[in-house]
């Protein structure tokens, strides 16, 4: 289900998040690539993007990180696709790599990676403590996980302000995707808390280092690897 939704949405992904966060999601990126530099001193060979979509987050962190090699990861080939065209575009083509895969399940041998990041992709995760543990079992120890999300908001006005808010403006600029742009919505009423989620990451052995939230409704936490499991 979540995969046709987003094939479905594809084409006018990346405008209408633009034009949801009004530019904001670029920012809120740039914000925990800088958060994640100065906690690991800008140190990493490899990092993961689950979730990577049309790759943002993936460019962003390649080009943060000059002497990283980057590979994304996700559940639908539409947006693999435009991901692609972005990284050839950018000429990162030798850096980053974009594969299909599911996060609860990655196709990576255990403390593979230096970095795990993740925008606004857990609360489609089918399971979350199944991803968070794929997340911190492919971590080196000591590695991190960068995460944006928009978890279920503490006060229901801040709830009912983001779900109109996003129904508006979906209705007006993709009338087309519009019932697609619903589950959105409901995803993130129906996700757990930040402190829920933290709380779990805690039970996989993920620290948290750092939580922010960037205005209006954003959530950033940096999360590090606490040794072996």
């Amino acid at each position: 289900m979540v995969a046709g939704v987003f094939t479905r949405v594809a084409g006018g992904y990346d405008r209408l998040n633009r034009i949801l966060s009004l530019g904001l999601d670029v920012i809120w990126r740039r914000r925990a690539l800088a958060r994640l530099e100065h906690a690991c001193g800008g140190g990493l060979g490899s990092i993961l993007d689950l979730a990577t979509g049309t790759a943002d987050f993936a460019i962003e962190a390649a080009r943060r990180f000059p002497a990283a090699s980057v590979t994304g990861i996700d559940l639908t080939p539409a947006m693999l696709d435009i991901g692609r065209r972005k990284v050839g575009d950018a000429g990162l083509s030798g850096r980053i790599s974009l594969r299909e895969g599911n996060a609860t399940a990655l196709p990576f041998m255990e403390c593979s990676f230096d970095a795990v990041l993740c925008a606004f992709g857990f609360r489609n995760f089918p399971d979350i403590p199944a991803s968070l543990a794929e997340a911190a079992r492919i971590l080196k120890d000591g590695g991190r996980l960068a995460v944006l999300e928009f978890f279920r908001p503490r006060y229901a006005l801040l709830g009912a302000f983001t779900a109109g808010w996003l129904r508006c403006l979906s209705a007006l600029f993709a009338p087309r995707v519009a019932a697609d742009y619903a589950y959105l919505r409901a995803s993130i009423a129906n996700t757990c808390s930040a402190e829920e989620f933290v709380a779990t990451a805690r039970e996989v052995g993920l620290a948290t280092e750092r939580t922010e939230i960037f205005l209006p409704a954003c959530s950033c936490l940096l999360l590090r690897k606490c040794g072996k499991m």
